[in-house]
């Protein structure tokens, strides 16, 4: 069976250290055509989200949800 899957949201979630713990903020509606790269510039580059924070970084986790159909 053939599968079509079509992507439809995307987010991404920044990962901190906080003293030992775990502290995650996430941003919703990310473009759905944007590339890892680009999400990572905008996240990780020097003028992005993480120069805004005190905290260290551990991760950036992306998440992109898709619409399956069947090939008929």
């Amino acid at each position: 069976m053939a599968v079509n899957a079509t992507p439809i949201a995307s987010d991404v979630a920044l990962v901190y250290n906080n003293a030992g713990k775990t502290v995650t903020r996430r941003y919703s509606d990310l473009k759905v055509e944007a590339s890892d790269a680009d999400v990572f510039d905008v996240v990780a580059g020097a003028n992005g989200f993480d120069s805004l924070q005190d905290l260290t970084m551990t991760s950036i986790q992306r998440r992109s949800t898709n619409e399956l159909e069947e090939v008929i």
